[in-house]
Protein backbone atom coordinates (compact mmCIF):
# COMPACT_ATOMS: atom_id res chain seq x y z
CA UNK A 1 0.00 0.00 0.00
CA UNK A 2 1.49 3.35 -1.01
CA UNK A 3 1.59 6.41 1.23
CA UNK A 4 -1.35 8.12 -0.45
CA UNK A 5 -3.62 5.08 -0.07
CA UNK A 6 -2.63 4.77 3.58
CA UNK A 7 -3.42 8.45 4.23
CA UNK A 8 -6.82 8.12 2.61
CA UNK A 9 -7.67 4.97 4.58
CA UNK A 10 -6.65 6.57 7.87
CA UNK A 11 -8.64 9.74 7.22
CA UNK A 12 -11.66 7.81 5.96
CA UNK A 13 -11.56 5.58 9.03
CA UNK A 14 -11.50 8.60 11.34
CA UNK A 15 -14.43 10.25 9.55
CA UNK A 16 -16.56 7.10 9.57
CA UNK A 17 -15.75 6.53 13.25
CA UNK A 18 -17.06 9.99 14.11
CA UNK A 19 -20.20 9.41 12.04
CA UNK A 20 -20.94 6.26 14.04
CA UNK A 21 -20.51 8.01 17.39
CA UNK A 22 -22.59 11.23 17.30
CA UNK A 23 -22.87 11.34 21.09
CA UNK A 24 -19.09 11.42 21.40
CA UNK A 25 -18.97 14.29 18.93
CA UNK A 26 -21.75 16.24 20.68
CA UNK A 27 -20.53 15.69 24.23
CA UNK A 28 -16.78 16.05 23.86
CA UNK A 29 -15.53 17.07 20.44
CA UNK A 30 -17.90 19.95 19.67
CA UNK A 31 -17.11 21.81 22.92
CA UNK A 32 -13.41 21.38 22.14
CA UNK A 33 -13.88 22.56 18.56
CA UNK A 34 -15.48 25.79 19.81
CA UNK A 35 -13.28 26.35 22.85
CA UNK A 36 -11.26 29.59 22.94
CA UNK A 37 -7.61 29.23 21.94
CA UNK A 38 -8.25 25.70 20.62
CA UNK A 39 -10.68 26.66 17.86
CA UNK A 40 -8.29 29.21 16.36
CA UNK A 41 -5.67 26.49 15.89
CA UNK A 42 -7.92 24.00 14.10
CA UNK A 43 -8.62 23.70 10.37
CA UNK A 44 -12.14 24.39 9.12
CA UNK A 45 -12.84 20.79 8.08
CA UNK A 46 -11.46 19.41 11.35
CA UNK A 47 -13.77 21.67 13.36
CA UNK A 48 -16.71 20.70 11.16
CA UNK A 49 -16.09 16.98 11.69
CA UNK A 50 -15.84 17.70 15.42
CA UNK A 51 -19.38 19.07 15.29
CA UNK A 52 -18.92 22.82 14.85
CA UNK A 53 -21.37 24.56 12.53
CA UNK A 54 -20.55 27.07 9.81
CA UNK A 55 -21.81 29.93 12.00
CA UNK A 56 -19.52 28.82 14.82
CA UNK A 57 -16.55 28.53 12.48
CA UNK A 58 -17.06 31.92 10.80
CA UNK A 59 -14.70 34.74 11.70
CA UNK A 60 -16.23 38.16 12.34
CA UNK A 61 -14.06 41.27 12.24
CA UNK A 62 -16.15 44.02 13.82
CA UNK A 63 -13.51 46.70 13.30
CA UNK A 64 -13.52 46.18 9.52
CA UNK A 65 -17.09 45.02 9.05
CA UNK A 66 -16.00 41.68 7.59
CA UNK A 67 -17.14 38.08 7.89
CA UNK A 68 -15.49 35.00 6.46
CA UNK A 69 -14.77 31.33 6.94
CA UNK A 70 -11.29 29.87 6.76
CA UNK A 71 -9.88 33.02 5.21
CA UNK A 72 -12.56 33.27 2.48
CA UNK A 73 -14.41 36.54 2.90
CA UNK A 74 -18.20 36.55 2.42
CA UNK A 75 -21.08 38.99 2.30
CA UNK A 76 -24.40 38.01 3.84
CA UNK A 77 -27.45 39.10 1.85
CA UNK A 78 -31.17 38.37 1.70
CA UNK A 79 -32.20 35.36 -0.39
CA UNK A 80 -34.20 37.65 -2.70
CA UNK A 81 -30.93 38.75 -4.27
CA UNK A 82 -31.14 35.56 -6.36
CA UNK A 83 -34.47 36.62 -7.87
CA UNK A 84 -33.36 40.22 -8.31
CA UNK A 85 -30.21 39.11 -10.13
CA UNK A 86 -32.29 37.12 -12.62
CA UNK A 87 -34.89 39.83 -13.17
CA UNK A 88 -32.35 42.66 -13.49
CA UNK A 89 -30.46 40.75 -16.16
CA UNK A 90 -33.79 40.07 -17.91
CA UNK A 91 -34.08 43.82 -18.50
CA UNK A 92 -30.77 44.02 -20.36
CA UNK A 93 -30.04 40.63 -21.91
CA UNK A 94 -31.69 38.05 -24.11
CA UNK A 95 -32.76 34.82 -22.35
CA UNK A 96 -29.77 32.96 -23.80
CA UNK A 97 -27.30 35.69 -22.81
CA UNK A 98 -28.80 35.93 -19.33
CA UNK A 99 -28.47 32.17 -18.84
CA UNK A 100 -24.84 32.21 -19.97
CA UNK A 101 -24.00 35.26 -17.86
CA UNK A 102 -25.40 33.68 -14.69
CA UNK A 103 -23.61 30.44 -15.48
CA UNK A 104 -20.27 32.18 -15.98
CA UNK A 105 -20.76 34.20 -12.80
CA UNK A 106 -21.31 30.96 -10.88
CA UNK A 107 -18.16 29.43 -12.33
CA UNK A 108 -15.98 32.44 -11.53
CA UNK A 109 -17.38 32.90 -8.02
CA UNK A 110 -16.96 29.27 -7.00
CA UNK A 111 -13.57 28.96 -8.66
CA UNK A 112 -12.37 31.95 -6.65
CA UNK A 113 -13.83 30.61 -3.39
CA UNK A 114 -12.37 27.12 -3.82
CA UNK A 115 -8.96 28.50 -4.79
CA UNK A 116 -8.95 30.82 -1.78
CA UNK A 117 -9.96 27.97 0.52
CA UNK A 118 -7.35 25.51 -0.77
CA UNK A 119 -4.49 28.00 -0.98
CA UNK A 120 -5.27 29.80 2.27
CA UNK A 121 -4.19 26.85 4.38
CA UNK A 122 -7.04 27.10 6.89
CA UNK A 123 -9.64 24.76 5.41
CA UNK A 124 -7.52 21.62 5.32
CA UNK A 125 -3.90 20.66 6.05
CA UNK A 126 -1.51 20.80 3.13
CA UNK A 127 -1.23 17.01 3.06
CA UNK A 128 -4.98 16.66 2.43
CA UNK A 129 -5.33 19.14 -0.45
CA UNK A 130 -3.58 17.07 -3.15
CA UNK A 131 -5.67 14.04 -2.14
CA UNK A 132 -8.93 15.76 -3.14
CA UNK A 133 -7.81 18.32 -5.72
CA UNK A 134 -5.75 17.05 -8.63
CA UNK A 135 -6.05 16.26 -12.33
CA UNK A 136 -6.91 12.56 -11.92
CA UNK A 137 -9.47 12.90 -9.13
CA UNK A 138 -12.57 12.03 -11.21
CA UNK A 139 -10.87 9.02 -12.77
CA UNK A 140 -9.74 7.84 -9.34
CA UNK A 141 -13.17 8.02 -7.75
CA UNK A 142 -14.60 6.03 -10.67
CA UNK A 143 -12.07 3.22 -10.29
CA UNK A 144 -11.12 3.17 -6.58
CA UNK A 145 -13.99 2.50 -4.11
CA UNK A 146 -11.97 3.71 -1.13
CA UNK A 147 -11.11 6.97 -2.87
CA UNK A 148 -14.74 7.36 -3.91
CA UNK A 149 -15.91 6.99 -0.29
CA UNK A 150 -13.26 9.41 0.97
CA UNK A 151 -14.02 12.02 -1.69
CA UNK A 152 -17.76 11.67 -1.11
CA UNK A 153 -17.35 12.21 2.64
CA UNK A 154 -15.21 15.29 2.02
CA UNK A 155 -17.71 16.70 -0.48
CA UNK A 156 -20.60 16.04 1.90
CA UNK A 157 -18.90 17.96 4.69
CA UNK A 158 -17.89 20.89 2.48
CA UNK A 159 -21.40 21.12 1.04
CA UNK A 160 -22.85 21.00 4.55
CA UNK A 161 -20.79 24.04 5.51
CA UNK A 162 -21.28 25.98 2.28
CA UNK A 163 -24.63 24.86 0.89
CA UNK A 164 -26.81 23.54 3.72
CA UNK A 165 -25.65 25.97 6.39
CA UNK A 166 -25.20 28.73 3.82
CA UNK A 167 -28.87 28.67 2.86
CA UNK A 168 -28.55 27.34 -0.71
CA UNK A 169 -30.22 23.96 -0.15
CA UNK A 170 -29.03 20.39 0.31
CA UNK A 171 -26.65 18.64 -2.11
CA UNK A 172 -26.27 14.95 -2.93
CA UNK A 173 -23.56 13.52 -5.19
CA UNK A 174 -23.60 10.45 -7.41
CA UNK A 175 -20.15 9.74 -8.84
CA UNK A 176 -21.09 6.29 -10.15
CA UNK A 177 -23.37 7.61 -12.86
CA UNK A 178 -22.12 8.58 -16.29
CA UNK A 179 -22.34 11.51 -16.52
CA UNK A 180 -21.85 12.18 -12.81
CA UNK A 181 -24.79 13.93 -11.19
CA UNK A 182 -25.36 16.45 -8.41
CA UNK A 183 -28.82 16.74 -6.89
CA UNK A 184 -29.86 19.97 -5.17
CA UNK A 185 -32.86 19.86 -2.86
CA UNK A 186 -34.66 23.13 -1.99
CA UNK A 187 -32.85 25.29 -4.55
CA UNK A 188 -33.07 29.02 -3.84
CA UNK A 189 -33.20 29.80 -7.56
CA UNK A 190 -36.07 27.37 -8.13
CA UNK A 191 -37.91 28.62 -5.04
CA UNK A 192 -37.81 32.25 -6.18
CA UNK A 193 -38.29 31.73 -9.92
CA UNK A 194 -40.85 28.93 -10.21
CA UNK A 195 -43.11 27.82 -11.61
CA UNK A 196 -41.30 27.67 -14.94
CA UNK A 197 -41.51 25.71 -18.17
CA UNK A 198 -37.71 25.23 -18.25
CA UNK A 199 -34.85 24.91 -15.72
CA UNK A 200 -33.89 28.15 -13.99
CA UNK A 201 -30.88 27.31 -11.81
CA UNK A 202 -28.29 28.78 -14.17
CA UNK A 203 -26.24 30.42 -11.43
CA UNK A 204 -26.06 27.24 -9.40
CA UNK A 205 -25.16 25.18 -12.48
CA UNK A 206 -22.17 27.49 -12.84
CA UNK A 207 -21.28 27.02 -9.17
CA UNK A 208 -21.20 23.24 -9.65
CA UNK A 209 -19.08 23.64 -12.80
CA UNK A 210 -16.72 26.04 -11.02
CA UNK A 211 -16.17 23.70 -8.10
CA UNK A 212 -15.71 20.58 -10.24
CA UNK A 213 -13.42 22.35 -12.68
CA UNK A 214 -11.27 23.92 -9.99
CA UNK A 215 -10.59 20.75 -8.03
CA UNK A 216 -9.92 18.69 -11.16
CA UNK A 217 -8.21 21.25 -13.37
CA UNK A 218 -10.58 20.27 -16.16
CA UNK A 219 -13.15 22.24 -18.11
CA UNK A 220 -16.43 20.83 -16.85
CA UNK A 221 -19.76 21.70 -18.46
CA UNK A 222 -22.84 21.38 -16.26
CA UNK A 223 -26.44 21.12 -17.45
CA UNK A 224 -29.57 21.09 -15.34
CA UNK A 225 -31.54 18.01 -16.35
CA UNK A 226 -34.40 18.42 -13.87
CA UNK A 227 -35.54 21.52 -11.97
CA UNK A 228 -37.84 21.98 -9.00
CA UNK A 229 -39.17 25.14 -10.67
CA UNK A 230 -40.61 22.85 -13.37
CA UNK A 231 -42.25 20.56 -10.84
CA UNK A 232 -39.43 18.03 -10.32
CA UNK A 233 -38.78 16.73 -6.78
CA UNK A 234 -35.31 18.31 -6.86
CA UNK A 235 -32.86 19.95 -9.22
CA UNK A 236 -30.51 17.49 -10.93
CA UNK A 237 -27.28 18.61 -12.63
CA UNK A 238 -25.16 16.53 -14.98
CA UNK A 239 -21.37 17.01 -15.15
CA UNK A 240 -19.86 16.60 -18.61
CA UNK A 241 -16.06 16.40 -18.72
CA UNK A 242 -14.01 17.79 -21.61
CA UNK A 243 -11.19 15.23 -21.58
Amino acid sequence: MDRKSLQIRVLLGAVEFLEKHPLLVKAFLKPAANAPFISSKLMVLFRAYMGATAFEIHDVDMSRGRIGIGGVEEIMAGAKIVELLHHTLDEWLSPADKKQTLYEMGIKLCSWEVTQALEGGRWAPAVLVPLIAHAEIFDEIRTDPIMARFFSKTMDMMSRLITDEGGWGHLEFDFDKDPMTVTLHHSQEAAWLGPSSEPVCHFYAGIVAGYAGTISGETVHVTERECAACGAPACVFELHRNK
